[in-house]
């Protein structure tokens, strides 16, 4: 996703409500989500009218009270019905669902909230190419000099068996999300983003959901890449990055995990 060129424009957000009104918008949200996956389930011709109504109800409910930056959304968490990352400093945030219309191949809908000074801002982003097909699962925070830099993990579901993981680097800049930022360095190039594919079925047995391959150690500052083998398989090794102060750069091929970070 570039952020210059999402179609719906990143917005302040001006409703005044407070997170106490919520919990009935919430709950009239998750009913919306279970008839969504209800019809998903029968193959209703329905479903691709209620996928639209539970997004726009989610799109207006985000768009419209700024104060859910900070409202937990235990309801739609705990069920699964939208995923929420949420950064340690509390001041960015995207949410993802699925919208059930992809079959085997899942497609996602994102929400990007954030504050800028002393006012949040909203972005609905346009949905094309890999970024329909991606939800988030969590945001690891960097801070250096003025500036924070956001590495947001996104995983994305292909098939029953192809699915990936990525993780890529996000900044606030001119009250604007900016995710071109080049923040990865291999010792041949510079990178936005680094994108790991792999087969579900190696990894199915891992208890934790969403999958945490990718992972960062943040008193190191140090990123680890899982290492794939050709035919898909999810390795016990990994390719580390390390941040300089001014960008990750690798520094090891592999290294055995030991234990989970």
């Amino acid at each position: 996703m570039v952020a210059t060129s999402c179609h719906s424009k990143s917005g302040e957000e001006t409703a005044k409500d407070e997170p106490g009104d919520f919990k009935e918008m919430e709950t009239d949200l998750l009913r919306t989500y279970s008839k969504l996956f209800s019809l998903y389930q029968h193959d209703n011709d329905s479903l691709e009218t209620q996928s639209d109504l539970f997004s726009g109800k989610l799109v207006g409910f985000i768009k419209n009270n700024p104060a859910t930056l900070n409202y937990p959304f235990h309801q739609l968490k705990d069920s699964n019905a939208v995923d929420i990352a949420t950064s340690s400093d509390s001041l960015f945030r995207i949410y993802s669902w699925d919208t059930w219309l992809g079959g085997t191949m899942h497609y996602f809908d994102n929400i990007y909230q954030y504050k800028s000074g002393d006012k949040i801002y909203f972005l609905h982003p346009e949905k094309d190419g890999d970024d329909s097909e991606a939800f988030y699962s969590e945001i690891f925070t960097i801070k250096t000099g003025s500036r924070t830099w956001y590495l947001v993990v996104g995983n994305t579901i292909s098939s029953t068996k192809d699915a990936a993981q990525f993780i890529r680097a996000v900044t606030i800049e001119n009250n604007a999300v900016n995710d071109t930022g080049k923040l990865f360095r291999t010792k041949t190039k510079s990178l936005n983003e680094i994108y790991v594919a792999f087969d579900f079925f190696s990894v199915v047995d891992r208890p934790e959901r969403p999958l945490k391959l990718i992972k960062y150690d943040p008193d190191k500052r140090i990123v680890y890449i899982p290492v794939v083998k050709e035919e898909g398989k999810v390795t016990d090794k990994f390719i580390l990055y390390q941040f300089n102060g001014q960008y990750f750069e690798h520094i090891l091929t592999e290294k055995t995990s030991g234990e989970n970070r």
